[in-house]
């Protein structure tokens, strides 16, 4: 049976107009109502017409969504929180992985302005020309999550990248570590820039210098963990931490020194960061530097939102705070004053 606005109206007793405002969310309904009318829209079987719905607004309630790298779990949470918030909001959502290039970057926003998105929230690579001309070109609302781009930072949704290794490193350095490995992530992003800076940050902060040697990039994924690790063992490096740029480095680390029967924590300590969902079922259990990537997600549509419905609504920077968790992978397990186990 095609459920009709009348058929609706007829068994809410609210008039035609009403529940068309009401499925549309429209402010000028009642929060009470709306959900009366929305739950027996939804028992009837409605089915909203999205075509007619954007004619008549000139909007596609839809919201196009470019992840960075479909093989990351981190990206997995981050799209759950943007899922939950934009269903909340009444938003469709149409999702592409770039894989972390710039050219699927701007393939992408292509690719969603034509579908008639209403805005985007992106992941990007870090100031690619090509894509950064493309930015400021766009017509419609767009916000960064996790990430930002130079000269756009108040697009961005942060979570503290610089603070939260900082606060990792100066960990070791005040448990004695001087010898410290450091995975970094992929050079393409600003992720890494800040990782880095904050890795330079609590050396700084000690009064010590930092062996360059000591730091190895990668692509961020498992298999680089473990390869990293190898290679640094394998050319004589001594090393009591490894601090990684991500979680999946460091599964691909412990991988390594378990294979070269070094032992974690005794012998290495490993130190990860954004507390993936995994991390707490690795053996040992990884100490992390928590990301809070649900909320990251909701927060991102949160704001675009805003933008979507009000053009002159302004942009500006969110920092979300980043927090040590001291788990298994690290030997210390007092709690400091912003961390947990």
């Amino acid at each position: 049976m095609n459920v009709k606005l009348k058929d609706i109206a007829d068994k809410t007793g609210f008039s035609i107009n009403t529940v068309s405002r009401a499925l549309r969310e429209d402010s000028r309904i009642s929060e009470a109502t709306r959900v009366t009318i929305r739950q027996i829209a939804n028992d009837m079987g409605y089915i909203p017409n999205v075509v007619a719905g954007s004619m008549r607004s000139n909007r596609s309630r839809t919201i196009g969504i470019i992840s960075a790298d479909s093989a990351n779990p981190f990206f997995a949470e981050v799209i759950q929180g943007i899922e939950e918030k934009a269903r909340k909001a009444n938003y469709s959502i149409l999702l592409i992985n770039t894989e972390e290039q710039a050219v699927n970057e701007r393939d992408a926003i292509r690719l969603l302005l034509g579908r008639q998105v209403d805005g985007l929230v992106i992941a990007p690579v870090f100031n690619d020309e090509e894509n950064l001309a493309l930015y400021r070109e766009l017509t419609i609302p767009y916000i960064f999550v996790g990430r930002y781009v130079d000269g756009m930072q108040d697009h961005s949704i942060l979570h503290g990248d610089v603070e939260g290794q900082a606060m990792a490193v100066d960990h070791l350095l005040r448990h004695g570590h001087r010898k410290i490995l450091y995975i970094a992530g992929p050079k393409n992003i600003s992720n890494t820039i800040d990782r880095l800076q904050g890795l330079k940050q609590a050396y700084h902060a000690h009064n010590l210098e930092i062996d360059e040697s000591y730091i190895l990039s990668s692509s961020g994924h498992m298999e680089d963990g473990y390869a990293r690790v190898n290679q640094a063992l394998n050319r004589g490096l001594s090393f009591t931490a490894v601090v990684c740029f991500n979680d999946l480095l460091a599964i691909g680390a412990l991988k390594s020194l378990h294979e070269n029967s070094l032992s974690v924590p005794d012998d290495v300590e490993v130190f990860g960061f954004d507390n993936l969902a995994m991390s707490q079922f690795m053996q040992p259990r990884l100490t992390t530097v928590e990301v809070p990537k649900n909320r990251l997600g909701q927060k991102a549509v949160e704001e675009l939102v805003r933008h979507i419905e009000d053009p002159a609504y302004p942009y500006a920077t969110v920092n979300m705070k980043p927090r040590l968790i001291l788990r298994e992978s690290t030997l210390a397990n007092h709690m400091d004053n912003n961390a947990t186990h």
